[in-house]
């Protein structure tokens, strides 16, 4: 073998090793492509959309109600996207089919959800069919947009920051 092509072959197989090795990073802690599965989400997202989920920002910044986020579900362990609704410390309550929350030390409020359509309501069922829930520290409470193919937080309770691994970054708009 040629000395020349020896170098050659080394050069492309640390180009191809950085480039490897970029992508792991990026993909690890920065921003992985993800696909919807199922209703939930209806219309915010649709089933089979396309997203990315933002690691990085997370790494600096707890959720914020309104967003979306993919973590890994408690009851089944898979990745689900949901919308974060209640905070560490707050009271969630669901009257008259309307979500109201009470902030730590606060009055309570009704959610304005204007992701939401006209004929979607949100129903107490599961373990919240009959009481309000203290949002526990370092814990969520998640509801899928389409509450009727929804579950979520009403079902498996509250989602630990743990297991939250990004926001979701729709490339549907």
């Amino acid at each position: 073998m040629n000395n020349q092509f020896v170098v050659y072959l080394i050069k492309t197989l640390k180009i191809l090793l950085a480039i490897t090795l970029a992508i792991f990073l990026v993909r690890s802690f920065v921003l992985e492509p993800g696909r919807v599965n199922g209703r939930s989400m209806e219309k915010t997202m649709i089933d089979e959309d396309l997203f990315f989920v933002n690691k990085f920002t997370l790494l600096y910044k707890p959720p914020q109600r309104g967003q979306i986020v993919q973590f890994i579900e408690p009851e089944n362990k898979t990745l689900t996207i949901k919308r974060i609704i209640g905070l560490p410390g707050e009271t969630i309550n669901i009257k008259q089919n309307h979500i109201y929350i009470t902030p730590r030390n606060g009055t309570e409020f009704r959610l304005e959800e204007p992701y939401l359509t006209n004929n979607i309501h949100t129903e107490a069922v599961g373990i919240f069919s009959a009481n309000s829930l203290v949002v526990k520290e370092n814990e969520y409470f998640v509801l899928g947009d389409n509450r009727t193919q929804s579950k979520d937080s009403r079902y498996y309770g509250t989602i630990n920051r743990a297991f939250i691994l990004g926001l979701v970054v729709p490339t549907n708009n």
